[in-house]
């Protein structure tokens, strides 16, 4: 019985948490994969390339920690067609 006490005292993490933890390490990926492409572009000074690699990485980005808003765009595209 005391376990059981225990166990509902305790404040075990939700899924919010981890979810949380999961866009951040996405997040942190694709800015250390846009940083390597980049600078792989300045090395070969094409300013265009490095443009077009910070433009698409920003917006992975901001897709990925604004997905709830990105898929109702989305979904009304899909409702208007």
């Amino acid at each position: 019985m005391d376990l059981l006490v225990i166990l509902n005292a305790t404040n075990l993490p939700d899924l919010s948490g981890i979810e949380t933890w999961g866009k951040t390490v996405v997040v942190q990926f694709i800015t250390i994969v846009v940083m390597f492409i980049a600078a792989k572009h300045v090395m070969k000074l094409k300013l265009g390339g490095v443009l077009a690699v910070c433009c698409v990485g920003g917006a992975v980005t901001w897709i990925i920690q604004h997905w709830s808003k990105f898929s109702g765009w989305i979904e009304g595209f899909m409702n208007g067609m």
